[in-house]
């Protein structure tokens, strides 16, 4: 029988995201399938240590600094990322403190570094003792520390929000994003019904709720592997954010139309325009990764949709054959990614100001590209998942200026319980701790002519 130590697994993403770069969604999904015998509770557990360790990780690491005299840039990797999971379980997940304490100090000796399992022990038993009573920077003196710390933001974001929005809103956001989402899917109208796939999620042992704005979303709970399901495997679903869900609601497809989508992967804005198009018309769907493209084909094959057609095109690049030819076109730019910080908590650690520079540039730069490709009067949405107002009004701005579009009222193409003041300026911002989903912002244009 093959004994496989879940901390242990855990420990080695967290190395794997720290200090490879590795994503934490690709190195957690990586390490589950090479320790495919785990069973299902132990890799939830995994899954818990390497999501919230991430999502907490500046105030776990205050709390190291705050009881150890080597500080965490300077602590083997190793030993950091034991120091990091244990402390997580002993604060967050109520783990018992000597049950934490005893499996970090065995994970660092079976390492061979034993001569660190003192130090080990040490640091954890003094966080142990002193957890609830260290004192975070003071809210009122040092808001962006307090926040930083508390919630795990890096300050850099948080006082750039804070020149954007009020204290409390940032705060909530701040707290939004340090809770779990839900898996959300939605129901393909080709093959099923949305109550018809809620009554087999159930059957399956899967908490399946309606969405709050699409009307075909689930949002699910209780899960493990979808791709093992019935309904996964008959094409009954796929995997999107009613965020995302939204900004094809907003560019509204009809039947019958050509629609390109400029950066497509994973291709759920795609699939879900296809759906709303009853299977009729054409969706060319671009990515400049050639994996992406079969994910998308092999994703379509499986939900039954013929309408799509994928191609390996540079989105920044303007083609002359494509000028005047399509009826609606999405823009779902590559972005800094803040609005999905619940989901990829290692954007915290892996984004700085200077990205965002580079992002601006490139996302006018695909802008640019696509601006003849619109048909007079025809119609183009760009979205981002960021809350970065840089990334979003002010590339809308900028194009504007340069570009003959005007923006359109959305107000009626908005979902029911969603409104917006801005949605009869074109635009609207979706926010986790406002809305439940994850953080974007879509904008609607036409081409004027």
């Amino acid at each position: 029988m093959i004994i496989i130590n879940p901390r242990e697994v855990a420990a080695e993403v967290l190395v794997s995201v720290t200090n490879d770069g590795q994503y934490n969604n690709m190195a957690l999904k990586k390490a589950l399938k090479q320790n495919g015998a785990m069973p299902i509770k132990d890799r939830a557990f995994v899954t818990e240590i390497v999501n919230g360790t991430l999502r907490n990780i500046f105030y776990i690491d205050y709390l190291i600094n705050s009881v150890s005299t080597v500080k965490c840039e300077k602590i083997k990797p190793w030993v950091l990322a034991v120091l990091r999971s244990a402390v997580y379980q002993m604060v967050f997940m109520k783990v018992p403190d000597s049950a934490a304490v005893n499996e970090a100090v065995t994970l660092v000796k079976e390492k061979g570094l034993g001569k660190l399992a003192g130090f080990t022990n040490g640091v954890l038993r003094n966080i142990a003792v002193n957890k609830d009573t260290i004192e975070l920077p003071d809210e009122e003196k040092d808001p962006s520390k307090y926040l930083e710390i508390k919630y795990s933001h890096p300050q850099w974001l948080i006082k750039m929000w804070l020149s954007q929005y009020p204290y409390q809103f940032v705060k909530e956001l701040c707290i939004a994003n340090g809770k779990a989402s839900a898996v959300t899917v939605m129901a393909n109208p080709l093959k099923t019904t949305v109550d018809n796939l809620k009554d087999d999620m159930r059957e399956d042992g899967i908490i399946a709720e309606s969405g709050a704005y699409i009307e075909n979303a689930l949002r699910l709970t209780k899960l493990s592997d979808l791709s093992a399901l019935f309904s996964f495997k008959h094409g009954d679903f796929h995997v999107q954010d009613e965020s995302s869900a939204i900004a094809v609601k907003i560019l509204d497809p009809k039947a019958g139309e050509k629609i390109l989508d400029v950066c497509a992967a994973p291709g759920g804005k795609s699939l879900l325009m296809a759906e709303t198009m009853d299977n009729t018309g054409e969706i060319i769907a671009r990515d400049v990764f050639d994996h992406k493209l079969e994910l998308i084909d092999e994703t379509a094959k499986r939900l039954g949709i013929d309408i799509i057609k994928t191609e390996l095109k540079d989105a920044s690049k303007c083609y002359n054959e494509d000028k005047n030819v399509f009826d609606r076109v999405l823009i779902d730019a590559p972005c800094s990614g803040f609005g999905l910080m619940r989901k990829k908590a290692d954007i915290r650690i892996n984004r700085s100001g200077n990205d965002i520079d580079g992002l601006t540039k490139l996302q006018r730069e695909i802008l640019t590209a696509v601006a003849e490709y619109v048909k007079i009067g025809g119609t183009l949405v760009y979205s981002t998942c960021t809350i970065c107002k840089k990334e979003n009004i002010g590339n809308i701005n900028w194009f504007l200026q340069n570009f003959p579009y005007e923006m359109e009222d959305i107000t009626d193409l908005l979902p029911c319980g969603i409104e917006s003041e801005t949605a009869k300026d074109g635009y609207i911002s979706l926010f986790p701790h406002l809305h439940g989903t994850d953080g974007f912002f879509i904008a609607r244009l036409r081409r004027k002519g």
